[in-house]
């Protein structure tokens, strides 16, 4: 498509994209996506939507928020939380847009304006409400009824669903979704976030921030802010600044949560079932799954391999990365013994 059919004065690179960091295919994938909604009337893009897979706190949200940001179209977030039937759906889109001074106008029908609709964490989605979107989605049918039997035309929405695990994903979802796959920040990456966020900190300082937060940018951020207030406090270098948050926060000298350090700890001996690692822990299975878990299972820059993998029938089970920080450390382990093939 020819710049020419840009709106006058668009430069698609200087826009908000440029506040990601990281997942450089996913940004080029949507970037090219929103190439194409620009040069369109109405910056729709009804032939294609997106699923966007990543853990936890991998900026799943954020990318789609940008992407509205660069098509210019208003941004409706949707939890599954808060859906129990299609009535909700319809109710909380419409109260939406009201908000962002689009009302729907109509009595029993009703056509959504162009804008992207997200929908995190789909899988939690009822089966029932699932199929009605699957309607709304589909190319050809772009139609939603309630249970109250109001009918919504859904042409001129870009859908975006997000989830966890593409495992978890409908299997309709995942043939008809264009596929947009997100990893963990790198303790890099980190650092950029912290210097972008808190311009007037030293290299030194998002260095050491990234360096005991090394996978999760709110959790860095908020580290930031606490050392910045220790630092003036105490009048000291930011080393001992970062050194009095990190004990503060049960984060040992290499990095790491001492509740992850405890996890690799009994893994070392035997894999555990994910109920049981997470009565060790003291957490809720769910949030041992969601966010506990995240940065030991994933890989990224500094982490190449996982360390610690999921094992059918077995639970969670250490690898040979994961037992070589417990040797960092000096924390005894039954080497090859935990890790049955």
């Amino acid at each position: 498509m020819a710049n020419s059919s840009l709106p006058s004065g668009v430069n698609l690179y200087n826009r908000p994209f440029a506040k990601f960091i990281g997942n450089d295919k996913a940004v080029r994938k949507l970037q090219a996506a929103a190439y194409k909604a620009l040069g369109t009337r109405n910056h729709m893009m009804r032939d294609l939507a997106f699923a966007v897979f990543g853990p936890s706190s991998s900026g799943k949200t954020t990318l789609v928020r940008l992407y509205a940001d660069v098509v210019e179209l208003p941004f409706i977030e949707i939890s599954p939380k808060s859906v129990k039937s299609l009535n909700d759906l319809f109710r909380i889109i419409s109260s939406e847009l009201e908000q962002q001074g689009l009302p729907l106008i109509g009595v029993d029908k009703f056509e959504l304006p162009p804008c992207v609709i997200f929908i995190d964490e789909v899988h939690a989605l009822s089966n029932r409400i699932v199929q009605s979107l699957l309607k709304a989605t589909e190319h050809n049918d772009c139609k939603m009824i309630t249970e109250s039997g109001v009918e919504i035309d859904t042409r001129n929405v870009c859908w975006i669903i997000a989830t966890t695990d593409r495992g978890l994903l409908f299997d309709a979802f995942d043939t008809r979704f264009e596929k947009i796959h997100l990893n963990l920040y790198s303790k890099q990456e980190i650092e950029i976030i912290v210097k972008k966020k808190y311009p007037q900190l030293d290299d030194e300082c998002c260095r050491l921030i990234a360096h005991y937060n090394g996978n999760i940018p709110r959790e860095a951020l908020s580290f930031a802010r606490e050392a910045m207030i220790v630092k003036q406090m105490e009048n000291c270098s930011w080393k001992q600044a970062a050194d009095i948050v990190a004990a503060e926060r049960d984060i040992d000298k290499f990095g790491m949560s001492n509740q992850r350090v405890k996890i690799l700890t009994a893994l070392g001996k035997h894999p555990i079932p994910a109920n049981q690692l997470a009565r060790i822990v003291s957490c809720k299975e769910d949030e041992l799954r969601k966010f506990i878990m995240v940065p030991l299972v994933c890989t990224t820059q500094n982490q190449p391999e996982p360390l610690v993998i999921v094992a059918s029938g077995r639970g969670f089970v250490i690898t040979e990365s994961g037992l070589r920080e417990l040797d960092k450390r000096n924390i005894k382990h039954n080497g090859a013994a935990a890790m049955p093939v």
